[in-house]
């Protein structure tokens, strides 16, 4: 993912309003749930993590999805840490330096030819920069980078918008309204998301009998 986003500042009553609209749609329905096993390449203090799964957490539930996080570190033992990715889980794996060839590429998501996936990587030192640069907030900026990745794996090769969280490049603006917790997922990316859940848990169900 890269992030830039021109005069973003102007469109932040739409990036909020649509947050909001999300929101209102989401109350009265059971909230979607999905697994993500979170394997911390780049030592991340515990605190930190905690806080950057509260900001990801955040984020879906405003959309109503519900995340069970799952630390997979060397001394946390857990079977689903060994074992392929089931039905709703998947791996974000926070990497302490992007070796991608731009360096405003803060994380990737891996998305296979038909648009399904389900590894993430984040890369730790150039979030950290952006955080010395412009004050993002470093654990909120990993939590909000890690819901666009996710937000990849769940919306498919063509989730990018135009802005807001699943915009291709964020740049200055972005990176502080990101920072301020402005980002959120569209309705309809909410519902769409909501969608691939319910349908990959309808056939694993279906698998299992």
């Amino acid at each position: 993912m890269r992030f830039n986003l021109k005069h973003l500042l102007r469109l932040l009553p739409v990036v909020l309003l649509a947050g909001s609209t999300a929101t209102a749609g989401s109350r009265d329905r059971i909230p979607a749930e999905i697994t993500v096993l979170v394997i911390d390449g780049a030592g991340v203090s515990p605190a930190a993590l905690s806080e950057m799964e509260r900001e990801t957490g955040r984020i879906f539930s405003r959309a109503g999805i519900e995340i069970d996080w799952v630390s997979c570190g060397p001394k946390i033992v857990d079977d689903r840490c060994d074992v392929v990715p089931g039905s709703n889980q998947f791996v974000l794996h926070i990497v302490p330096t992007g070796k991608t060839a731009s360096d405003i590429v803060f994380g990737v998501a891996f998305l296979g030819k038909d648009g399904s996936g389900k590894y993430c990587n984040v890369f730790l030192d150039r979030i950290q920069k952006a955080d010395r640069e412009f004050g993002s907030g470093r654990s909120r900026l990993l939590g909000t980078v890690t819901a666009h990745e996710l937000g990849h794996l769940l919306l498919g090769a063509h989730a990018h918008s135009s802005w807001g969280l699943m915009a291709p490049v964020w740049r200055e603006d972005a990176l502080r309204l990101a920072g301020m917790g402005a980002f959120l997922f569209t309705p309809e990316q909410a519902a769409l998301m909501r969608a691939r859940i319910d349908k990959e848990g309808v056939v694993f169900a279906s698998w299992r009998r």
